[in-house]
């Protein structure tokens, strides 16, 4: 897969839920099981704005080339995304979050190994 499709996918995925973080905050959170409060409601936003972040980042980077920079920003996008996994994970398992978790761990999981694949590449 190449960095230009892994990037539109990632903008697509990232800028659909922060949509639905920033404009719907309580049905995301129904989706995902947890009670709604005025807190809870206000983080779900800033993560939005956190995923907004992202997918502008991943568009305008869609056509770059695989230089030693921009090895860099897959790298820091490779260790977030693994994180990302582990607070995932550790939400399913702990019952924070039903089962929705899953597709994010699955989401997580995927442009972990699509990145690191191109991030090895010479």
């Amino acid at each position: 897969m190449s960095l230009k499709t892994v990037f539109i996918l990632n903008t697509i995925v990232t800028g659909f839920f922060s949509v639905f973080c920033l404009l719907f905050p309580t049905t995301m959170l129904s989706w995902y099981g947890p009670n709604s409060t005025e807190a809870l409601v206000m983080m779900t936003r800033y993560f939005g704005v956190g995923l907004l972040a992202l997918a502008l980042l991943t568009w305008f980077l869609r056509e770059a080339k695989l230089t030693a920079n921009l090895k860099s920003v897959l790298l820091a996008l490779i260790l977030s995304d693994i994180v990302g996994i582990i607070v995932s994970l550790w939400a399913v398992l702990t019952k924070v979050v039903n089962n929705m978790g899953w597709l994010t761990v699955v989401i997580y999981g995927f442009f972990t190994i699509a990145l690191y694949l191109i991030y090895k590449k010479k």
